[in-house]
């Protein structure tokens, strides 16, 4: 995995998430926001319509919230999806075996199994009934992530992520859509459109301080 795309994957993406979650009734709620990954370490999600309006920044391990263009709080931040899809390709591999144990996978812990009907490497669960350790599962043949389980002691939640539909954006093989399941519930379905790899971006739009400035959506 990290042999294959190490050096060659795309240096950042940009797209927009059209969202649909689902509450314990079933009914769904309809939202939209801009996403932008720079890897490594860097998220910006603008909750739409507008950019600036509200969102989020990840950078250097905190996530910053804001609100109108204004910073309104922060907090430490471990964001498992930006490390599984692209940070690891801009690390040397003792850097990224690192941040797998320091997100609680277990790397000693190896098995093949069977996701959508395609052969999956397991990574972080060796039984095939342990639901509550941290894993990923990757695409045998094109080795992406196509799955991320985690457990929540402290919320007796088991979060499910299924990264689905994947296409060649580039240089690496992007998820289309996104299915997340907690206790075996569907509560969230993710559409990306308009994804773009490898874009002239402006690193000051993940500058917590710039919130406001500027923005990759701008024209």
């Amino acid at each position: 995995m990290h042999k294959k795309y190490h050096t060659k994957f795309n240096a950042n993406i940009t797209f927009i998430q059209l969202n649909q979650d689902i509450d314990a009734t079933g009914k769904i709620t309809h939202s939209m926001s801009f996403e932008a990954f720079h890897y490594p370490g860097k998220f910006r999600n603008d909750i739409g319509p507008t950019p600036h309006k509200e969102g989020y920044i990840v950078a250097n391990d905190i996530m910053y919230l804001f609100k109108d263009g204004k910073i309104v709080s922060q907090k430490p931040c471990i964001m498992d999806v930006g490390l599984l899809t692209g940070d690891i390709y801009f690390m040397t591999v003792d850097k990224a075996i690192e941040e797998c144990k320091k997100h609680g996978y277990d790397l000693s812990k190896f098995r093949e199994d069977v996701f959508h009907g395609k052969p999956a490497y397991v990574v972080g669960a060796k039984d095939k009934l342990d639901e509550k350790s941290p894993q990923f599962w990757i695409d045998q043949e094109e080795l992406y992530v196509v799955r991320d389980i985690n457990f929540s002691e402290e919320d007796n939640e088991l979060e499910d992520v299924h990264y689905l539909e994947h296409a060649k954006v580039e240089n690496a093989w992007v998820e289309e859509r996104v299915e997340i399941y907690v206790n075996g519930k569907l509560i969230k379905k993710e559409h990306y459109a308009e994804v773009k790899a490898n874009n002239e971006l402006n690193l000051e739009i993940f500058n917590p301080q710039k919130i406001g400035a500027v923005h990759w959506r701008a024209k």
